[in-house]
């Protein structure tokens, strides 16, 4: 019960100063908008190219945007004094990865609620379905997961807003080629045994950084 009593009293903070500051989420949302209109120009859209350039549209948008503000929910605690004082917290660290991953994973999916009508105007390609909305779902957890621990490692070096991005984008290479192609897989419509794979493969990462994440992030922040 301390434990869950800990993670929420954190989210709670971390949702309480974004409405206030509007930072992240709005970063996020304006980021994949530049990075949806230069594809929309960029690429040949007939009706038999979306299909198949959808998918890693909407991925590389939400991945790259997220990942140039996905730490920031430990960057800016460092940078206002805030991060060793809840390092040095009677708190489990458990808790506080746990509460930062939550942060991440709710302001990652408020800027995709912005940023999934626009897929559909700019493309028009219907992407809001519930197997597209699990798939998002699926692939945000993983990119948080990861994100957030090395976040927790970067917090202390000068280049942290550069390096993360360098650091996640290899290990989440599986992550990036599960989504896309189970986004693909249901955009055109194959059947449900050719789909499986992908999103239990998602899972299964998921499942894997989480545990990750949990276990590793008092050594990193001993790092």
């Amino acid at each position: 019960m301390k434990f869950w009593q800990q993670v929420l009293a954190l989210v709670h903070k971390d949702l309480v100063l974004e409405i206030r500051r509007k930072e992240i989420i709005i970063s996020m949302f304006v980021f994949a908008l530049q990075i949806l209109v230069i594809f929309n120009y960029a690429f040949d859209l007939r009706v038999e190219n979306v299909k198949s350039i959808g998918p890693g549209v909407i991925w590389v948008s939400i991945f790259f945007s997220c990942a140039v503000n996905v730490g920031r929910t430990i960057f800016l605690e460092k940078e206002r004094g805030g991060w060793e004082g809840l390092i040095t917290a009677p708190l489990e660290l458990g808790a506080l990865y746990v509460a930062k991953l939550i942060g991440n994973i709710l302001f990652m999916l408020f800027a995709e609620v912005l940023i999934l009508p626009m897929f559909v105007v700019l493309f028009n390609l219907q992407v809001i379905t519930l197997p597209i909305i699990t798939v998002l779902i699926l692939g945000t957890i993983g990119f948080a997961s990861i994100s957030t621990m090395f976040a927790g490692l970067l917090a202390s070096t000068r280049a942290r807003e550069i390096m993360l991005p360098v650091l996640i984008f290899p290990i989440l290479l599986p992550v990036t080629i599960a989504t896309v192609e189970a986004t693909a897989n249901h955009l055109t419509g194959t059947t449900a045994m050719n789909r499986a794979p992908w999103t239990g493969l998602l899972i299964a990462f998921d499942a894997l950084f989480i545990c990750a994440g949990y276990i590793l992030f008092d050594q990193v922040l001993e790092e």
